[in-house]
């Protein structure tokens, strides 16, 4: 008995304890639940819409959408209920969709007045906190100079034989003689060889290259945090290099000054490098896999980018290089490649994150909220961009599409700063591959998937030929 009422002594002791811990938890949770679903309550009023499931609000909707290539629709169905401006709830924020072209362009011209970029937490962890896309402010400015002396167009004049001797070899290597390829691993082959050969003068048959290139992949799916060795000062490294160091971005990032005169530190170097190689890679071979697709399935726009990079190339020898003159020729080549990017966008939105309180649309937005900038809610307008389903190069004639509607580089002070190198590899590439080979899409139906970046389901599947012209 004794041993009883001590047991019953003790559960007595601990049941305040206990009480007030289930208490706690209680109005903790409660909190968690109103926070993540209660609306503010403002005049005039935040914009109408949904917050979705409590902590989770509707992440996973738009993460379903995505993985299907419902992107516009996720979009279009709240934009039918809710009207051009609404809030929802992504990665544990409340947020708000913008359209366009009046909310592209109100987010891209008050960055660091009244919004700031910002991307989801687990982006900003894996790209390292002195990332390019993650600086904001005058230290943003500081930083993108630095990499401007690479990204100009004398850089980038530079940088052209460079690319073209890596299309010609590439060609060679996955190309030629072959029956069949994916194109997909085919394309990421070519824009990581690019990117490692320009931004640290890396060869694709150096043995590091294979080890970046898998952590790589694997940073890509969140999984990823690269360690780079980067010995010495930039002092250490010209001596090392010799007094003509390779004209690469990782030389401008060690011999550029950063401000008064001091250099960039070995962990922005890291992160950033990291942030050239993700960006320039996956995008580009985004877009270059696309447009084999949609070529394939457009012959007369095909046939007219082929007639296009003969008038260019007649006048040559067949190992003549392609001059910076010739790239402003390939007119409708660009247009074809633009109106890729419109259908199939790389990178399907952006954000911005509200750093004080202000009005758009009629509406309140609470300092601390996300705001999202859609691409392809802005892409797949049929206000800007009639029977918006349709492959029409002919859209960007001229003037092209309004200002603000056409993002696939985003814009404001955050603009894609390699959206010219961009441009200029994949001119180049298409120059060489529609001169030499014909391709066919064994599933011309094949599905699309975006997790996170846009990508066919089984790889893009090609028949080749070599091409003949009579």
């Amino acid at each position: 008995m004794e041993g009883l009422h001590y047991v019953w002594e003790q559960v007595g002791a601990h049941t305040g304890v206990w009480t007030v811990g289930a208490t706690l938890l209680a109005v903790l949770t409660g909190w968690l639940l109103w926070s993540t679903t209660a609306v503010p309550t403002r005049n005039p009023p935040v914009p109408p819409g949904s917050f979705g499931w409590p902590l989770v609000g509707e992440t996973l909707d738009q993460l379903d959408a995505a993985k299907a290539n419902q992107v516009v629709k996720f979009y279009a169905t709240r934009v039918a209920k809710y009207g051009e401006v609404f809030r929802t709830h992504f990665l544990f924020n409340p947020a708000v969709s913008m359209g366009a072209p009046e909310g592209n362009k109100f987010l891209f011209g008050n960055e660091n007045k009244l919004v700031q970029n910002s991307w989801p937490g687990p982006v900003t962890r894996l790209l390292g906190k002195n990332s390019l896309t993650v600086l904001v402010g005058e230290e943003h400015k500081r930083a993108r100079r630095v990499y401007t002396t690479f990204f100009n167009p004398e850089g980038l004049q530079a940088s052209l034989p460079r690319i073209e001797a890596i299309v010609r070899r590439h060609a060679a290597e996955y190309w030629e003689g072959k029956d069949q390829i994916l194109g997909v691993p085919t394309a990421k082959e070519f824009a990581f060889t690019v990117a490692a050969d320009l931004f640290m003068s890396m060869d694709n048959h150096d043995p590091l290259y294979r080890l970046f290139a898998q952590a790589h992949e694997e940073f890509v799916t969140g999984f990823f945090k690269i360690p780079i060795y980067l010995p010495g000062s930039a002092p250490s490294l010209t001596k090392e290099e010799g007094i003509n160091p390779p004209h690469d971005l990782l030389n401008v990032m060690l011999t550029v000054p950063y401000e008064n005169d001091s250099f960039m530190t070995d962990d922005a170097i890291k992160d950033n490098i990291l942030l050239m190689m993700t960006a320039s890679h996956d995008t580009s071979s985004t877009t270059i896999a696309f447009v084999l697709k949609y070529l394939y399935l457009n012959p007369e726009c095909l046939k007219e980018v082929i007639r296009e990079q003969l008038a260019i190339a007649k006048d040559k020898r067949a190992d003549a290089a392609v001059t910076w003159e010739d790239t402003k020729n390939m007119k409708y080549t660009w247009r074809a490649i633009q109106e890729t990017m419109r259908l199939q966008p790389p990178v399907q939105a952006g954000f911005r994150r509200a750093i004080k309180d202000f009005e758009f649309g009629g509406f309140s937005i609470p300092k601390g909220w996300t705001l999202i900038w859609s691409v392809a809610r802005s892409h797949m307008s049929p206000k800007f961009f009639p029977d918006p389903e349709k492959f029409d190069p002919s859209r960007f004639e001229g003037s092209g599409p309004p200002p603000y509607v056409f993002i696939p580089f985003g814009g404001g002070p955050h603009i894609c700063l390699g959206n010219e190198f961009a441009r200029l590899e994949m001119l180049l590439f298409l120059h060489h591959i529609v001169l030499n080979y014909e391709w066919e899409m064994v599933d011309p139906n094949e599905q699309v998937s975006i997790t996170p970046v846009t990508h066919f389901k089984k790889g893009l599947e090609l028949i080749l030929r070599k091409r003949r012209f009579e």
